[in-house]
């Protein structure tokens, strides 16, 4: 039998680059790692990649992020095995479920703690993710419509939670999306559903909010 041999993406290589450092001794427990430019030019990788690699180390233990302070060192060895690879190795079933209990939550919180800059933010991916649909451009429609929900998590005002959504979404909902939608006429079924759910949230009503989030994911 042919085995398999999985490819790392970038973030995880990352991280693993990160981790090997910590290990070595490079930066010790309890030392700040340094500043995203600083790191993004010792490792020649762009911000995306930086940030969901230090999400990887995040889950495994090996790091704590303190928002608006920094990265430090908590671990030098993985205490769990990392989000990002359970996602991976998860049935479809299980990443539905998954899905629908973190967006269930996330846009109760968020018609809860919106801000008026939330609100901006949220409007703006929405208008990209319509016009995009309207343009039949599939690959601007799903990074629209992925940035759409995380706004929707940012606004919740709950890191942990904007944070596991994150991690979920860049492992497993763009892969999620594009396999399943095709044709670009599928790119506006949900569209009403969205503009509706905006309005829930900026109206502040949660519970219409999750009703609207749970016929969306019903229909997928």
């Amino acid at each position: 039998m042919t085995k398999i041999i999985r490819r790392k993406s970038l973030a995880e290589e990352i991280a693993a680059t990160l981790h090997q450092q910590i290990q070595n001794g490079t930066y010790k427990l309890d030392q700040k790692l340094p500043i995203e430019p600083e790191l993004m030019k010792m490792l020649g990788v762009g911000r995306s990649s930086l940030r969901e690699a230090l999400r990887i180390l995040e889950n495994s233990g090996i790091i704590t992020v303190k928002h608006g302070v920094g990265s430090f060192v908590t671990s030098q060895t993985s205490q769990t095995t990392s989000l990002a690879t359970q996602l991976m190795n998860a049935s479809q079933a299980e990443v539905k479920e998954v899905r629908e209990l973190l967006e269930i939550k996330i846009v109760e919180k968020a018609a809860l703690n919106r801000t008026q800059t939330d609100i901006t933010t949220i409007t703006s991916f929405l208008k990209k993710r319509n016009q995009a649909a309207d343009d039949s451009n599939f690959t601007a429609w799903v990074e629209a419509d992925i940035h759409f929900h995380i706004a929707i998590a940012e606004a919740s005002k709950n890191t942990v939670l904007s944070d596991l959504y994150k991690t979920f979404a860049e492992q497993q909902l763009k892969k999620s999306i594009s396999s399943t939608i095709k044709e670009p006429a599928v790119m506006h079924r949900f569209t009403s559903l969205h503009n509706d759910l905006l309005e829930s949230i900026i109206n502040q009503q949660p519970e219409s909010a999750k009703a609207l989030i749970e016929s969306m994911n019903k229909k997928i």
